[in-house]
């Protein structure tokens, strides 16, 4: 009896898991200096193409990387990698790009180490120091021009340009946009969006004062979070679930622990139902930022927590695409369950009205009550179950797992909300009293039941005005 159970709890475990749709993907550009960290971010990278828009993969150098590396093989054996897994991950979606295509993405940026003309204290590189390059006489390179290419397309969406390395590729495109494309120069650069990961070269100082409307996004607590050393606990995962037994791209993680500085950047623009790319201040998997005083469109990170908050999260939803990789049948890993908010994901109330918000929860992945009672009925029929018990075990095993909570330091409001049935799709409370308007974030998550346990993420703004 008791065997006979535990194969019933492994089976449900493995299976009772949902698949995450998004409406739109993000627009990506990243640029990549190659360094030990850099290769790491870039496995996790690979695995989440499926879920952005990439428009092209940009080697560059930095002031750790003076010269690049592109000159070395370590992107295309990646993608080599990537070849081998990619008939196992198109069978988990569909919307995988094929090696060829992510061949085609890779262009070379700026590698002239001459341009590095700052020191080597990055952490030390703030917003409003004064400019140190001067792109205008500095050759275009592929990796510019396909930056100039995306951005003068007529695509009113952001480009979200991850800033890995160094940023000084991006300050020649936006030169050269703004001297030879002066007509659609604001439109362009109004639509890029630049994460970085420190001021690694003399990029940042000089976008801020030049061109300003490009929006920067400046990540200082990467470090302590992410980077070398930030997640040596992690051996066992690196050891277990991406070196080993899954597949030849997670072999060549080069670090034996998740070393993963500058995946922050492409996190944050993942469309994973948090929608922290619609405003820095709202906070996500690539941390939270608060804008910079005396510029437009300069933010800084807020502080590591805004980071450690999701990174057990980002961590599983990983190791469930390693498993992708070696997984022949849709069924034999696990997905994200989907989560669709009924109404509008932004609210406008009154102080005083009733707040009623409603979630739709779905699983592609859901166990088949009949087809398991057929494939399995003397056996459990010996167990001491009948098929109506067996079905409550499956509902019971199989559902999915909702919490609302409210993500109080991305809201303005600054009282706590009473909810009522936080664990259940449906939430109600009585919008607060406000003597002017303020924000309140309302965040569901729905975890699986899976292996490993993977959660969707919705987030309702709700703008609450005083009472007249």
């Amino acid at each position: 009896m008791k065997n006979i159970v535990f194969l019933f709890l492994f089976a449900i475990a493995f299976l009772s898991t949902a698949f995450a749709n998004q409406p739109t993907k993000a627009r990506v550009i990243a640029m990549t200096d190659g360094e030990v960290d850099d290769r790491c971010s870039m496995v996790r990278f690979l695995l989440y193409t499926n879920d952005i828009e990439l428009e092209a993969i940009i080697q560059t150098n930095s002031v750790y990387q003076p010269k690049g590396w592109s000159s070395s093989n370590w992107l295309n054996q990646q993608i080599d990698a990537y070849e081998q897994v990619y008939p196992n991950l198109k069978i988990h979606d569909p919307a995988y790009p094929s090696p060829n295509v992510l061949r085609s993405k890779i262009f070379v940026g700026d590698e002239d180490s001459t341009h590095i003309v700052v020191d080597r204290f990055s952490n030390k590189r703030v917003p409003g120091m004064e400019p140190a390059i001067d792109p205008a006489d500095w050759a275009d390179t592929p990796g510019s021009d396909k930056i100039v290419e995306v951005l003068l397309e007529d695509d009113p969406r952001p480009v979200y340009i991850q800033v890995w390395g160094g940023g000084n590729t991006a300050a020649k495109a936006f030169y050269k946009l703004k001297t030879e494309y002066p007509n659609d120069y604001k439109r362009a650069v109004s639509k890029a969006i630049m994460y970085n990961i420190w001021y690694q070269d003399g990029a940042g100082n000089y976008i801020e004062k030049y061109h300003p409307e490009v929006t920067l996004l400046l990540s200082f607590y990467f470090s302590g979070t992410w980077d070398y050393g930030s997640m040596a606990f992690t051996h066992n995962f690196v050891e277990n679930d991406v070196k080993n037994n899954h597949g030849p791209l997670g072999t060549l993680y080069p670090q034996d622990y998740i070393s993963e500085g500058d995946s922050p950047a492409f996190l944050y623009s993942l469309y994973n139902g948090l929608r922290s790319y619609e405003n820095p201040n709202w906070g996500g998997w690539g941390g939270r930022f608060y804008k910079v005083d005396g510029f437009k469109n300069v933010y800084r990170d807020i502080d590591k927590g805004s980071y450690l908050k999701w990174i057990e999260y980002a961590n599983r939803d990983f190791k469930s695409r390693l498993d992708w990789c070696v997984a022949e049948n849709f069924e034999d890993a696990n997905h994200k369950p989907t989560v669709k908010i009924k109404g509008e994901l932004d609210l406008t109330v009154k102080s005083g009205e009733l707040v009623e918000l409603e979630a739709e929860i779905s699983d592609p992945d859901a166990l088949n009550v009949d087809e398991l009672w057929g494939q399995a009925e003397e056996l459990y029929t010996q167990a001491g179950l009948d098929k109506e018990r067996f079905a409550q075990y499956v509902e019971t095993w199989s559902k999915t797992l909702p919490i609302w909570w409210q993500y109080k330091d991305a809201g303005t409001f600054d009282g706590m909300i009473q909810i009522t049935n936080p664990d259940a799709n449906k939430i109600q409370f009585i919008a607060p009293e406000v003597k002017e308007p303020e924000t309140i974030h309302m965040i569901l998550e729905v975890k699986d039941r899976g292996v490993p346990a993977l959660t969707s993420f919705a987030r309702v703004v709700i703008t609450v005005l005083p009472v007249e």
